[in-house]
């Protein structure tokens, strides 16, 4: 059995975006900030769909990550998911 938690942030930026980015150029712009904050490409998958997904980073990182996007006029959906699983 999983148990599934979640919980769901959107953010609207209040600044107009300095770029309209197409798809492919934004991931490349987040793969960069993420290296630039020190998480490890070994570490990003990219899912099926599209997602970038990773493992093991620390909240740091990932708000660090989440103000440069601001920075950026990009408009910001955190979805955080604990999922617990019992045997």
């Amino acid at each position: 059995m999983v148990v599934s938690v979640s919980e769901t942030f959107t953010h609207s930026n209040t600044c107009t975006p300095k770029q309209d980015y197409k798809e492919q150029e934004l991931e490349k712009i987040i793969l960069k900030m993420m290296k630039k904050n020190g998480i490890s490409p070994k570490k990003i998958t990219k899912t099926n769909d599209g997602k970038l997904e990773l493992c093991d980073t620390t909240n740091l990182k990932l708000h660090s990550l989440i103000l440069q996007a601001e920075e950026l006029g990009l408009e910001l959906k955190l979805t955080k998911q604990t999922l617990i699983e019992i045997k």
